[in-house]
């Protein structure tokens, strides 16, 4: 899928633009502090409605004004649709063709998108919430049910901390929630391994054509270290959940904190057979993030599906050598592809279809092709 416009009002520093991007490649440069990657960002939120970079979406809206509104134009397999995302007094409003989408799964369906920014280093140095950050978000782009079922689980999770910070727990109570805490993690558990399975030959794929020869090169796999075991049905890690669950009861209860479940899950990445976390130079590390992130379009093109390509920052993450290799792999791929830099010609040639250059300055946009 793609979109074939973009219409941003009040949105961040941008008073009012409109672009018409119907193209394989929309490169959005100019200088820092411009508008870049606001314009990224907003893509982003139609894709998921969230943003990557602020928590609180009254300051998505431009200062001084009430109202925030993106509206777009996508194509895709369900054909071409319009749609808009309004805040208005910190209340999100989507409209798909003019009326309200009918559930937030079906809007979903209608935008999807990989991102990649310079924070996601943190995916292969960072603690790991980092990772489980990473795999919940390829398992919602590969499956956007996924997020009812990890919306669930982190719901009762809370509400079962609460009561154990609280000093009023006791075995049956805590009991009667670990048994919504076992069957909501089973379906979160095997929906991360299931994805985690999707990408990983993709995912070795992408680090050799990414990585090239030399010091960068490796071997590299994931893992995922989880109560929840590999290769298990939703019944079995049920079954071991629970059992995880009522043994550790006790424990919980003298700590005051819930010690089992998939929220204390990782992603292991390895590299050469060791942890990439420990391990791992910048430059390979940065191989690593950007061979996941293409893993995940290459196991969207498996599943019949071309999820949208989002880059911040690019110029500042690549070397020239990784560069030419990631505009390489996508060459072979049909993901529309979004990138925001401060330097235009150190992209070089892109392959297929015309690039849209947006110049941003100050939240104004400027198209021109080539």
């Amino acid at each position: 899928m793609r979109l074939t416009a973009l219409e941003l009002s009040r949105w961040r520093n941008v008073a009012r633009a409109s672009l018409s991007c119907d193209s394989r490649f929309v490169v959005l440069h100019g200088d820092n502090g411009q508008g870049k990657t606001n314009v990224l960002e907003a893509v982003w939120v139609l894709a998921t409605l969230r943003s990557f970079r602020e928590s609180r979406p009254r300051r998505l809206v431009q200062h001084g004004a009430d109202i925030a509104t993106i509206r777009a134009v996508s194509s895709g397999p369900a054909g071409t649709r319009r749609l808009q995302w309004r805040l208005e007094g910190g209340q999100r409003n989507l409209r798909v063709d003019g009326g309200p989408p009918t559930s937030l799964l079906a809007w979903f369906e209608l935008v999807r998108a990989v991102l990649f920014v310079p924070e996601h280093q943190s995916i292969v140095r960072g603690e790991p919430a980092a990772r489980r950050a990473f795999i919940d978000r390829a398992a919602f782009t590969a499956r956007p049910a996924f997020l009812d079922h990890a919306r669930d689980y982190r719901r009762v999770l809370r509400q079962k901390a609460a009561l154990l910070r609280s000093g009023r727990a006791d075995v049956a109570r805590l009991r009667a929630w670990d048994e919504q805490l076992a069957a909501l993690g089973a379906r979160v558990a095997v929906a991360r391994w299931q994805v985690l399975q999707e990408l990983q030959e993709p995912f070795r794929t992408m680090h050799a054509r990414i990585a090239g020869k030399g010091e960068e090169a490796g071997h590299v796999r994931l893992a995922m270290r989880s109560l929840g075991g590999e290769e298990a049905g939703v019944d079995e890690v049920h079954r071991r959940l629970a059992a995880a669950l009522a043994a550790h009861r006790e424990d919980e209860l003298r700590r005051g904190r819930v010690l089992v479940g998939p929220h204390r899950d990782d992603v292991l990445i390895e590299l050469n057979g060791r942890l990439a976390r420990h391990y791992a130079s910048q430059g390979q590390a940065r191989s690593i993030v950007l061979a996941l992130k293409l893993a995940e379009l290459d196991a969207a093109r498996a599943r019949g599906e071309a999820p949208m390509l989002l880059v911040d920052d690019l110029t500042s993450e690549l070397d020239r050598g990784r560069m030419e290799r990631f505009v390489e792999v996508l060459a072979g791929l049909d993901n529309q592809v979004w990138m925001t830099t401060t330097d235009p010609a150190w992209l070089g040639p892109l392959p297929g279809e015309n690039a849209i250059r947006v110049r941003v300055v100050g939240g104004t946009l400027k198209a021109t092709s080539g």
